[in-house]
C-alpha cells in the first residue's frame, strides 16, 4: 500500500513540474515568436504560458495543502 501511495505522490510531483515547464517554453517561444514575427502570431503562446503558470500554483497550492492535512 505504501508502495503505490508513493507512486502516487511521486506522478503527483511529476505532472506540477511538466506544468512549470510548459509555462516556461511558451513565455521563451512566444518571445521568440515576438521578436521574429510579431505579437499578432504569438499572444496565443503567452495565453498558454498564463495557464499553465496558474496550474502549476494551483497543484502546489493543493498538493502542500494536503500534506499539511495529512499529518
Amino acid at each position: 500500500m505504501e508502495i503505490k501511495s508513493a507512486m502516487l505522490k511521486k506522478g503527483k510531483l511529476i505532472l506540477e513540474y511538466v506544468w512549470l515547464i510548459l509555462a516556461i517554453v511558451a513565455v521563451i517561444i512566444g518571445s521568440y515568436k515576438v521578436i521574429y514575427i510579431g505579437f499578432n502570431q504569438s499572444y496565443i503562446f503567452y495565453i498558454i504560458a498564463a495557464i499553465a503558470c496558474f496550474m502549476y500554483m494551483l497543484r502546489r497550492a493543493m498538493r502542500k495543502f494536503l500534506e499539511n492535512n495529512k499529518k
